[in-house]
C-alpha cells in the first residue's frame, strides 16, 4: 500500500493539520482534499474574526485619543470674549450707583453681591450675574446659562437628593446625596458614583446646579472624579 503524506510548511498549515488531527474520527471517511478545505475554512473564519476585533480596538483607541486631545485643547483655550455691544463693569470694586442707558442695544452686566445699586431701567437689557469662572472649566459642547451654587439652594439636601451628577464633559458619573460641613469648616457635596458604587465628597466650589435641567455638574473629568478617595473632600 502506498503511504500518502501531506506536508504543510506554514503556520496556517500547522493549524489545519491540528484541526485534521483533532477531527480525525469525523474526517476518517472524508477525502483528504475535503478535510483540508474544511480545516482551511475554519482557520480563515477565525482569522477574519480576529481582524475585526483588532480593527474595533484601533477605532476605539483613536476615538479616545481624539477626545483626550480635545479636552487638553479646551483647558489651554483662552476665555471667550464678551458678546458684541456688551459692557462688563468690573474695574470699580465698590460702585455706589450704576445708571443704565435706555438704549436697548446695550447690555450692562454688574457683579453681585455689591453695595446698594440704583438702576434707571431694570428691563431685559440688565443682566445681574455673580462673576464666576466655573463655566470656563467645563468642556461640554453647550455650557448651561444658569449655574447655581448648590450651597445657595434652600433645602438642597431634600430638593437635590438623587439628582444626576455629570462630569465637566457632561457624562453621568453618579448621584447627589447631600451637603455637609466638615470639622474644619469646609462645605462639601456628597456623591455616590455609578461604576464603583463608592461615596465620595468634594468641595462645593467644584460643583454647580444646572437650574434648567436639574442636574449637578462637576468641573472635573470622570477619571479625576474616580480617583477621589471614599469619604474625603477634594480641592
Amino acid at each position: 500500500m502506498t503511504a500518502r503524506k501531506l506536508v504543510l510548511g506554514s503556520a496556517s498549515g500547522l493549524l489545519i493539520s491540528t484541526a485534521l488531527a483533532a477531527g480525525a474520527p469525523a474526517l476518517a471517511q472524508q477525502d483528504p482534499a475535503q478535510a483540508y478545505s474544511s480545516a482551511r475554512a475554519q482557520y480563515e473564519s477565525q482569522l477574519s474574526d480576529y481582524n475585526q476585533k483588532q480593527q474595533a480596538y484601533e477605532r476605539q483607541r483613536s476615538e479616545y485619543n481624539a477626545k483626550l486631545n480635545a479636552y487638553q485643547s479646551a483647558l489651554n483655550a483662552p476665555p471667550p470674549a464678551p458678546p458684541p455691544d456688551t459692557v462688563v463693569i468690573v474695574d470699580d470694586p465698590d460702585p455706589d450707583v450704576v445708571v443704565i442707558d435706555r438704549d436697548r442695544d446695550t447690555a450692562v452686566i454688574v457683579d453681585e453681591p455689591a453695595p446698594p445699586v440704583v438702576l434707571a431701567d431694570r428691563g431685559p437689557d440688565v443682566v445681574i450675574v455673580d462673576r464666576d469662572d466655573f463655566a470656563q472649566r467645563l468642556i461640554m459642547r453647550e455650557i448651561p446659562s444658569r449655574l447655581v451654587r448648590v450651597e445657595d439652594i434652600p433645602n438642597a439636601n431634600y430638593d437635590l437628593f438623587n439628582a444626576v451628577v455629570v462630569d465637566a464633559s457632561g457624562i453621568p458619573v453618579g448621584h447627589f446625596r447631600r451637603i455637609e460641613a466638615q470639622s474644619d469648616g469646609d462645605v462639601v457635596a456628597v456623591v455616590t458614583l455609578n461604576n464603583s458604587r463608592r461615596t465620595i465628597s468634594m468641595a462645593t466650589e467644584h460643583v454647580r446646579l444646572d437650574a434648567a435641567k436639574g442636574i449637578v455638574i462637576a468641573d472635573m473629568t470622570a477619571r479625576q472624579i474616580d480617583t477621589i478617595p471614599s469619604g474625603f473632600p477634594y480641592g
